[in-house]
């Protein structure tokens, strides 16, 4: 059982949790006993509970904290960005700073004529951004029947509609 044994406020946070946060891939009848395991800080490769367990997080926060937690140079890095601008909206001919800069040297890093950059918040919304590009380019060419995707059967290409259907 998840159920935390910290403080009043460690057990509110997990009621809480368990009564109004809707988790992906929840297996709601153990989750509705069990509830999740909160997690509270973290610190290089490791994360802990509110029971203050310690955890390796071998997946790397599902793939995303390749650099490890609590980076005195990322927070301050972030601190100062969010300071400036914490988000500009990319849609048609709005852009920053950081994701100009950093279009160009990916560019420049990419082989060939790689030279163009899409930017999205996680693998299965880039799974469904190059999937629509890739539409739109052959819409463009006049190859709009061009709609079929071959894929591995059981292979995983994200969480969203469109990457599950892939």
């Amino acid at each position: 059982m998840n159920h935390p044994q910290a403080n009043d406020l460690s057990v509110e946070i997990w009621e809480k949790d368990r009564a109004h946060f809707l988790h992906p891939w929840t297996h709601f009848d153990s989750f509705r006993e069990e509830g999740s395991l909160v997690m509270e800080q973290a610190s290089g490769v490791y994360l802990s509970d509110m029971n203050g367990n310690r955890y390796l997080d071998g997946i790397g926060g599902l793939w995303c904290m390749n650099i490890g937690y609590g980076r005195q140079e990322m927070v301050e890095a972030i601190a100062a960005q969010v300071a400036k601008l914490t988000y500009a909206n990319p849609f048609c001919d709005v852009t920053n700073p950081p994701a100009a800069l950093l279009a160009a040297r990916l560019a420049e890093l990419a082989p060939g004529d790689l030279n163009h950059v899409m930017f999205s918040c996680g693998g299965s919304t880039a799974n469904d951004s190059a999937y629509r590009l890739i539409q739109y380019y052959h819409g463009c060419r006049g190859n709009g029947e061009r709609q079929i995707v071959l894929s591995r059967r059981g292979a995983y290409h994200g969480s969203t509609y469109l990457a599950q259907s892939i």
